[in-house]
Protein backbone atom coordinates (compact mmCIF):
# COMPACT_ATOMS: atom_id res chain seq x y z
CA UNK A 1 0.00 0.00 0.00
CA UNK A 2 1.40 3.56 -0.64
CA UNK A 3 0.53 6.98 0.21
CA UNK A 4 0.99 10.26 -1.28
CA UNK A 5 3.06 12.82 0.49
CA UNK A 6 4.31 16.53 -0.24
CA UNK A 7 5.46 19.21 1.44
CA UNK A 8 9.32 21.22 1.69
CA UNK A 9 12.30 19.92 1.70
CA UNK A 10 14.06 21.11 5.39
CA UNK A 11 16.99 18.28 5.69
CA UNK A 12 18.94 16.55 2.96
CA UNK A 13 21.67 13.69 4.02
CA UNK A 14 23.22 12.89 0.68
CA UNK A 15 25.19 10.09 2.27
CA UNK A 16 22.27 8.01 3.54
CA UNK A 17 20.10 8.76 0.46
CA UNK A 18 17.75 10.75 3.26
CA UNK A 19 14.97 13.64 3.10
CA UNK A 20 12.94 15.06 5.51
CA UNK A 21 10.07 17.01 4.72
CA UNK A 22 7.23 18.91 6.95
CA UNK A 23 4.16 17.99 5.97
CA UNK A 24 2.38 20.31 7.75
CA UNK A 25 1.87 17.78 10.95
CA UNK A 26 5.74 16.61 11.10
CA UNK A 27 9.30 16.19 10.30
CA UNK A 28 9.10 12.93 8.09
CA UNK A 29 12.07 11.27 6.79
CA UNK A 30 12.29 9.04 3.49
CA UNK A 31 14.34 7.01 1.63
CA UNK A 32 15.25 6.74 -1.59
CA UNK A 33 17.12 3.89 -3.65
CA UNK A 34 20.50 5.34 -4.93
CA UNK A 35 19.26 5.44 -8.75
CA UNK A 36 15.82 7.72 -7.33
CA UNK A 37 18.34 9.76 -5.44
CA UNK A 38 20.85 10.07 -7.81
CA UNK A 39 18.49 11.43 -10.66
CA UNK A 40 16.91 14.08 -8.05
CA UNK A 41 19.70 14.86 -6.01
CA UNK A 42 20.16 18.28 -7.90
CA UNK A 43 16.86 19.39 -6.93
CA UNK A 44 16.86 18.07 -3.31
CA UNK A 45 17.89 21.53 -1.58
CA UNK A 46 16.08 23.58 1.50
CA UNK A 47 12.54 25.17 0.88
CA UNK A 48 12.06 22.96 -2.41
CA UNK A 49 8.89 21.14 -2.82
CA UNK A 50 8.54 17.86 -3.26
CA UNK A 51 5.33 15.70 -4.38
CA UNK A 52 5.98 11.97 -3.58
CA UNK A 53 4.27 7.93 -3.14
CA UNK A 54 5.61 6.05 -0.51
CA UNK A 55 5.19 2.87 0.94
CA UNK A 56 2.56 2.77 4.05
CA UNK A 57 5.03 1.13 6.25
CA UNK A 58 7.57 2.96 7.98
CA UNK A 59 11.25 1.28 9.40
CA UNK A 60 14.29 2.13 11.57
CA UNK A 61 16.64 2.80 9.12
CA UNK A 62 20.35 4.27 10.76
CA UNK A 63 18.51 5.24 13.49
CA UNK A 64 15.52 7.27 11.43
CA UNK A 65 11.98 6.17 10.94
CA UNK A 66 12.18 6.70 7.44
CA UNK A 67 9.26 5.79 4.67
CA UNK A 68 10.44 3.75 1.06
CA UNK A 69 10.07 6.47 -1.66
CA UNK A 70 8.05 4.77 -4.62
CA UNK A 71 8.10 7.21 -7.11
CA UNK A 72 8.54 11.11 -7.11
CA UNK A 73 6.02 13.00 -9.19
CA UNK A 74 6.74 16.73 -8.91
CA UNK A 75 9.56 19.14 -7.81
CA UNK A 76 8.88 22.73 -7.62
CA UNK A 77 10.47 25.94 -6.15
CA UNK A 78 7.51 28.38 -4.58
CA UNK A 79 7.90 31.55 -6.41
CA UNK A 80 4.40 33.48 -5.38
CA UNK A 81 1.60 32.63 -7.79
CA UNK A 82 3.88 31.21 -10.29
CA UNK A 83 6.58 28.07 -8.92
CA UNK A 84 9.35 26.87 -10.73
CA UNK A 85 8.57 23.36 -12.07
CA UNK A 86 11.79 21.51 -12.40
CA UNK A 87 10.19 17.92 -12.35
CA UNK A 88 5.96 16.67 -13.59
CA UNK A 89 5.59 13.41 -14.30
CA UNK A 90 1.72 14.10 -15.68
CA UNK A 91 3.19 16.91 -18.13
CA UNK A 92 5.85 14.18 -19.25
CA UNK A 93 3.30 11.82 -19.38
CA UNK A 94 1.21 14.27 -21.23
CA UNK A 95 3.83 14.66 -23.88
CA UNK A 96 4.33 11.22 -24.12
CA UNK A 97 1.11 10.69 -25.15
CA UNK A 98 1.35 13.65 -27.88
CA UNK A 99 4.45 11.91 -29.29
CA UNK A 100 2.63 8.41 -29.24
CA UNK A 101 -0.54 9.85 -31.06
CA UNK A 102 0.99 12.03 -33.58
CA UNK A 103 -0.38 11.58 -37.35
CA UNK A 104 3.03 10.13 -39.16
CA UNK A 105 4.39 7.15 -40.85
CA UNK A 106 5.88 4.62 -37.99
CA UNK A 107 8.94 2.43 -38.94
CA UNK A 108 10.08 -0.13 -36.69
CA UNK A 109 13.33 -1.45 -36.69
CA UNK A 110 15.56 -4.17 -35.81
CA UNK A 111 18.98 -4.74 -36.32
CA UNK A 112 21.23 -8.10 -35.36
CA UNK A 113 24.87 -7.21 -34.65
CA UNK A 114 28.04 -8.94 -35.40
CA UNK A 115 30.17 -9.79 -31.86
CA UNK A 116 33.51 -10.20 -31.09
CA UNK A 117 35.30 -13.63 -31.17
CA UNK A 118 35.92 -14.81 -27.26
CA UNK A 119 39.81 -14.18 -27.42
CA UNK A 120 41.59 -11.34 -29.83
CA UNK A 121 38.87 -8.68 -30.04
CA UNK A 122 40.73 -6.01 -29.11
CA UNK A 123 40.66 -4.33 -32.84
CA UNK A 124 36.78 -5.51 -33.13
CA UNK A 125 33.97 -3.77 -34.89
CA UNK A 126 30.37 -5.31 -34.41
CA UNK A 127 28.23 -4.43 -37.97
CA UNK A 128 24.69 -4.90 -38.83
CA UNK A 129 24.59 -8.34 -40.47
CA UNK A 130 20.56 -8.53 -40.24
CA UNK A 131 17.77 -6.30 -40.85
CA UNK A 132 14.12 -6.29 -40.01
CA UNK A 133 11.59 -3.20 -40.51
CA UNK A 134 7.88 -2.94 -40.42
CA UNK A 135 6.45 0.19 -41.66
CA UNK A 136 3.00 0.97 -40.74
CA UNK A 137 1.07 4.46 -42.16
CA UNK A 138 -0.88 7.21 -39.50
CA UNK A 139 -3.88 4.60 -38.96
CA UNK A 140 -1.36 1.73 -37.74
CA UNK A 141 -2.02 -0.19 -41.15
CA UNK A 142 0.89 -2.33 -42.35
CA UNK A 143 2.29 -0.99 -45.67
CA UNK A 144 5.93 -2.67 -45.66
CA UNK A 145 7.82 -5.61 -44.45
CA UNK A 146 11.30 -5.61 -45.34
CA UNK A 147 14.34 -8.14 -44.35
CA UNK A 148 17.81 -9.18 -44.78
CA UNK A 149 21.16 -10.17 -44.09
CA UNK A 150 23.89 -7.91 -44.47
CA UNK A 151 27.64 -8.62 -45.39
CA UNK A 152 29.71 -7.27 -43.34
CA UNK A 153 32.89 -5.64 -44.55
CA UNK A 154 35.67 -5.00 -41.72
CA UNK A 155 35.11 -8.72 -40.77
CA UNK A 156 33.44 -10.52 -43.31
CA UNK A 157 34.37 -14.18 -41.35
CA UNK A 158 31.62 -14.09 -38.38
CA UNK A 159 33.17 -15.48 -34.98
CA UNK A 160 31.56 -18.69 -33.03
CA UNK A 161 30.15 -16.57 -31.31
CA UNK A 162 27.82 -14.91 -33.62
CA UNK A 163 26.99 -17.79 -35.28
CA UNK A 164 26.08 -19.86 -32.01
CA UNK A 165 23.99 -16.59 -30.20
CA UNK A 166 22.22 -16.24 -33.68
CA UNK A 167 21.47 -19.51 -34.60
CA UNK A 168 22.81 -18.86 -38.29
CA UNK A 169 25.71 -20.05 -40.80
CA UNK A 170 28.32 -18.00 -42.18
CA UNK A 171 26.54 -18.92 -45.53
CA UNK A 172 23.08 -17.08 -45.01
CA UNK A 173 25.29 -13.57 -44.04
CA UNK A 174 27.91 -14.32 -47.38
CA UNK A 175 24.20 -14.59 -49.77
CA UNK A 176 23.11 -10.93 -47.75
CA UNK A 177 22.84 -7.70 -49.37
CA UNK A 178 25.38 -5.22 -48.71
CA UNK A 179 25.09 -2.18 -46.11
CA UNK A 180 25.08 0.62 -48.89
CA UNK A 181 22.12 -0.70 -50.14
CA UNK A 182 20.55 -0.76 -46.84
CA UNK A 183 21.71 2.58 -46.36
CA UNK A 184 20.03 3.22 -49.61
CA UNK A 185 16.45 2.10 -48.44
CA UNK A 186 16.44 3.64 -45.47
CA UNK A 187 17.46 6.95 -46.92
CA UNK A 188 14.62 6.00 -49.26
CA UNK A 189 11.84 5.75 -46.93
CA UNK A 190 12.70 8.48 -44.86
CA UNK A 191 12.90 11.02 -48.23
CA UNK A 192 9.42 9.74 -49.35
CA UNK A 193 7.46 8.75 -45.79
CA UNK A 194 9.10 10.80 -43.53
CA UNK A 195 8.43 8.35 -40.59
CA UNK A 196 8.95 8.06 -36.82
CA UNK A 197 11.62 5.57 -36.56
CA UNK A 198 11.21 3.49 -33.09
CA UNK A 199 13.52 0.98 -32.01
CA UNK A 200 13.93 -0.94 -28.66
CA UNK A 201 17.23 0.61 -27.26
CA UNK A 202 19.99 2.70 -28.34
CA UNK A 203 21.87 0.30 -29.87
CA UNK A 204 20.49 0.26 -33.13
CA UNK A 205 20.68 3.96 -33.79
CA UNK A 206 24.26 3.73 -32.49
CA UNK A 207 25.08 1.09 -35.20
CA UNK A 208 23.57 3.41 -38.15
CA UNK A 209 25.36 6.37 -37.17
CA UNK A 210 28.42 4.27 -36.67
CA UNK A 211 28.58 2.74 -39.73
CA UNK A 212 27.71 5.71 -41.99
CA UNK A 213 30.88 7.36 -40.77
CA UNK A 214 32.68 3.91 -41.40
CA UNK A 215 31.88 4.11 -44.73
CA UNK A 216 31.55 7.61 -45.67
CA UNK A 217 27.59 7.79 -46.35
CA UNK A 218 25.17 10.30 -45.57
CA UNK A 219 24.44 10.27 -42.19
CA UNK A 220 20.78 10.62 -43.09
CA UNK A 221 19.44 9.75 -38.95
CA UNK A 222 20.47 13.47 -38.42
CA UNK A 223 16.75 14.27 -40.45
CA UNK A 224 14.89 10.78 -39.32
CA UNK A 225 12.97 11.28 -36.11
CA UNK A 226 14.66 8.34 -33.53
CA UNK A 227 12.60 7.20 -30.32
CA UNK A 228 13.60 4.63 -28.26
CA UNK A 229 10.36 3.02 -26.91
CA UNK A 230 12.34 1.27 -24.18
CA UNK A 231 13.34 4.63 -22.76
CA UNK A 232 9.30 5.93 -22.90
CA UNK A 233 8.29 2.63 -21.08
CA UNK A 234 10.81 3.49 -18.20
CA UNK A 235 9.98 6.70 -17.82
CA UNK A 236 5.83 6.70 -18.56
CA UNK A 237 5.76 3.49 -16.01
CA UNK A 238 8.84 4.66 -14.05
CA UNK A 239 11.17 1.56 -14.10
CA UNK A 240 14.03 1.17 -11.68
CA UNK A 241 15.10 -1.71 -14.60
CA UNK A 242 15.68 -1.87 -18.19
CA UNK A 243 12.35 -3.81 -19.57
CA UNK A 244 13.75 -6.36 -21.74
CA UNK A 245 11.43 -6.28 -25.11
CA UNK A 246 9.91 -9.84 -25.00
CA UNK A 247 8.88 -9.00 -21.53
CA UNK A 248 7.07 -6.13 -22.26
CA UNK A 249 5.08 -8.33 -25.40
CA UNK A 250 4.40 -10.46 -22.27
CA UNK A 251 3.35 -7.90 -20.32
CA UNK A 252 0.67 -6.52 -22.53
CA UNK A 253 -0.35 -9.76 -23.92
CA UNK A 254 -0.77 -11.52 -20.65
CA UNK A 255 0.86 -14.51 -21.87
CA UNK A 256 4.11 -15.69 -23.01
CA UNK A 257 5.19 -15.70 -26.55
CA UNK A 258 8.01 -18.19 -27.24
CA UNK A 259 11.30 -18.11 -26.94
CA UNK A 260 13.55 -15.36 -28.71
CA UNK A 261 14.74 -16.56 -31.23
CA UNK A 262 17.40 -13.00 -32.09
CA UNK A 263 15.81 -12.73 -35.64
CA UNK A 264 15.37 -9.37 -36.89
CA UNK A 265 12.42 -9.00 -38.55
CA UNK A 266 10.40 -10.97 -35.59
CA UNK A 267 11.55 -8.14 -33.15
CA UNK A 268 10.83 -5.66 -35.86
CA UNK A 269 7.60 -7.08 -35.65
CA UNK A 270 7.35 -7.39 -31.45
CA UNK A 271 8.40 -3.79 -31.47
CA UNK A 272 5.28 -2.90 -33.54
CA UNK A 273 2.85 -5.02 -31.16
CA UNK A 274 4.22 -2.97 -27.94
CA UNK A 275 4.41 0.21 -29.35
CA UNK A 276 0.75 -0.05 -29.80
CA UNK A 277 -0.18 -1.44 -27.16
CA UNK A 278 1.92 1.04 -24.84
CA UNK A 279 -0.14 3.46 -27.00
CA UNK A 280 -3.34 2.22 -26.27
CA UNK A 281 -1.79 2.12 -22.28
CA UNK A 282 -1.34 5.99 -23.04
CA UNK A 283 -4.77 6.61 -24.25
CA UNK A 284 -5.88 5.02 -21.25
CA UNK A 285 -8.05 2.27 -23.53
CA UNK A 286 -6.25 -0.54 -21.48
CA UNK A 287 -4.77 -0.90 -17.83
CA UNK A 288 -1.00 -2.47 -17.65
CA UNK A 289 -0.49 -3.66 -14.33
CA UNK A 290 3.82 -3.54 -13.71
Amino acid sequence: MTDNVYGKILKVNENRRLIAIDTGKKLSYFYMSKGMFRQFMDYFHKNMYVFLKVKQETRIYKNYLVQNVVSIDKVLSPRGNKPKVFYDISMIKTEIKKLVNQERYRLFIDFEMSMPPYRNYQNFISEIIQVGLVLTDSSGEEIKRYQSYIKPELFPKLSKRTLKFLDISQGQVDQGDNYNNLHGLLSEMNDDFQPIAYVWGKNDKSELSKLNKIHKLDNFIHDMQFVDLLSLHKTYFRLKNDLGLFNAYNMYAKEDLDHQKHDALEDAVVTKDVFYWFKDACNHKIKVNI
